[in-house]
């Protein structure tokens, strides 16, 4: 069979027939559309198809990809971490690097608070993790392999670069893996957790485990495998992390608030549980899953045991699937607190030995000590999951090849370090020490300094990495946003990054109670007395400018 030519190297005759019959076939569509679109869309096709190839098209052409067109669903969606105040953040951060912007704003550089990201201001990166994930990017004949790298890694990185090269099929962290992620990392993950909730030897099956690109991709992979349809609503803590209501956004789902109590340090209270669902249900919506944070984002409390049963209790009664989002299980910091697993709860329940709790676990490698975000290293371990839904997820986890490599490797080294003896054991132990003692002092200053100033309130933030204020706020101030068409709080940030370069997120973005207002933060940054001390400034200056 001969290979066709393009049409500058076929004959002229050839050339001539093609032109032909590309006028004809012109015409016959120009007349067809005129029939089918009528003159006034007809002209548009004229346009069109009157331009010759490679001229620009006119102006009359319409894009089919504008605002008007976009999906309702994204429109809707609303991510308040990085929504408008973290933007005009970045927009004076641009105006402060320039030379003609710097003086215009009192501040010389922005504080972000807005966001857990440990190592954006300055949390140094855990050693020993970050040496045995520079043998897997390395070349063989440049790290593992040179006959120097005992001078430059200690013997357990090595050693554990080696094993893990092998995992990956010797071909390094630059190939595809499977879909549901390294079969030997996913076991370290298995391990980790059967260790953690003191389970069965071999009672966490790996293949109910994927790794993904943080524990935001897992979230948003099993929230898809969820609402079936518009009908379908999820159970969500109010205030709750913005991933939540942004993806159900996105999906269609029904947002289904159930609030935690304030005054309690943000507990939970099981007839708010029950009246969330009772309502739903009587508004005829399909309640097919809970969301539960624990340690809590924005709150920063720590369930107990009890109130761990108490949820995953509820779940199995109601057949709710339980999303249960765990990534700060490492950031607990009052004394006699201890962070109690959903997994755990439900083995010791006998939930999972009876099939009777269908349960999804979140963790990841962005917060904890590590707080390595960029790596997007993350996990979901499933619970009750039937094999034919395992296998859906699995087609919608291939249909992205793999999560990233490198994150699979770190979520592994996350979750299995250096063993008792090993070269580098006591300095991994006491570098994630040294940043958990940080983050402890920092939470006990952040929160402490914002409840002692007038008009605020904030509870303890015994866990994760955020504290989350009520500010009352002044008469002129909600009169004010309600002319500029936003929240109260939303005006307060919006004041405070533009007369102190401190980036918060307005508390309505969270979800808060009827004529509540605040803001979340963080308590990362190695600024956070100046952070505070600054707040408090600023809200007299605030009050006094919007008094009334």
């Amino acid at each position: 069979m001969s290979s066709l030519k393009s049409s500058d190297s076929a004959p002229r005759s050839s050339r001539s027939w093609t032109q032909s019959h590309t006028a004809l076939v012109g015409t016959v569509m120009l007349s067809l559309s005129r029939l089918a679109l009528g003159s006034t869309a007809a002209s548009a096709v004229v346009d069109v198809m009157a331009t010759p190839m490679g001229a620009p098209l006119t102006e009359t052409r319409r894009k089919r990809l504008t605002i008007a067109t976009i999906s309702d669903n994204l429109k809707k969606m609303d991510y308040a971490v990085r929504g408008r105040i973290a933007i005009e953040a970045d927009r004076i951060a641009d105006e402060l690097s320039s030379k003609e912007g710097g003086s215009k704003h009192p501040f010389d550089h922005i504080i972000y608070t807005n966001i857990g990201n440990p190592h954006a201001v300055q949390q140094k990166a855990i050693t020993w993790p970050r040496q045995v994930m520079a043998l897997l990017q390395l070349p063989d004949a440049l790290g593992i392999d040179h006959p120097k790298v005992s001078e430059l890694f200690p013997e357990d990185a090595i050693k554990r670069a080696r094993e893990m090269k092998k995992a990956l099929g010797g071909h390094g962290i630059g190939a595809y893996t499977h879909s549901k992620g390294v079969r030997e990392f996913r076991q370290d993950v298995a391990d980790f957790i059967e260790n953690r909730d003191h389970a069965a030897k071999g009672s966490v099956d790996v293949e109910n485990i994927f790794l993904t690109a943080g524990a935001s991709e897992a979230i948003t992979m099993l929230m898809s495998a969820l609402i079936k349809d518009s009908n379908c609503g999820v159970m969500l803590p109010i205030p709750q992390y913005p991933l939540y209501s942004a993806t159900l956004d996105l999906l269609g789902g029904h947002k289904v608030g159930y609030y935690l109590d304030e005054k309690t340090n943000w507990g939970l209270n099981m007839k708010e549980l029950e009246r969330s669902l009772a309502e739903a249900k009587a508004k005829g919506i399909n309640m097919v899953g809970l969301v539960l944070i624990n340690p809590g984002n924005p709150t920063g409390q720590v369930l107990s045991a009890n109130e761990v049963k108490d949820i995953v209790t509820f779940c199995a009664k109601n057949n709710l699937v339980l999303l249960s989002d765990e990534v700060y299980q490492e950031n607990v910091y009052r004394e006699g607190d201890e962070f109690f697993s959903s997994r755990r709860a439900a083995d010791e329940l006998g939930l999972i030995k009876q099939d009777a709790i269908q349960l999804c676990s979140f963790h990841s490698v962005s917060k904890g000590v590590m707080g390595e975000c960029g790596q997007r290293g993350g996990y979901v371990e499933m619970v009750g999951i039937d094999s034919e839904v395992n296998d859906c997820l699995y087609k919608l986890a291939a249909s992205k090849l793999c999560s990233n490599a490198p994150g699979q490797a770190m979520v592994s080294l996350m979750c299995r370090g250096p063993s008792p003896g090993d070269a580098s054991y006591e300095s991994h132990a006491m570098e994630k020490k040294a940043v958990f003692e940080g983050l402890k002092e920092r939470a006990r200053l952040v929160s402490d300094g914002l409840d002692s100033i007038p008009g605020f309130s904030c509870q303890p933030a015994t866990g994760a990495m955020y504290c989350f204020p009520s500010v009352q706020m002044p008469p002129g101030a909600i009169k004010a946003s309600n002319e500029r068409g936003f929240t109260p709080d939303t005006l307060y940030a919006l004041d405070l990054l533009q007369t102190t370069g401190i980036c918060v997120v307005p508390a309505s973005g969270f979800g808060q109670e009827e004529g509540r207002f605040g803001f979340r933060t963080t308590f990362l940054s190695p600024e956070s007395k100046h952070v505070v001390d600054s707040i408090r400034d600023h809200y007299e200056a605030f009050c006094s400018k919007y008094s009334n």
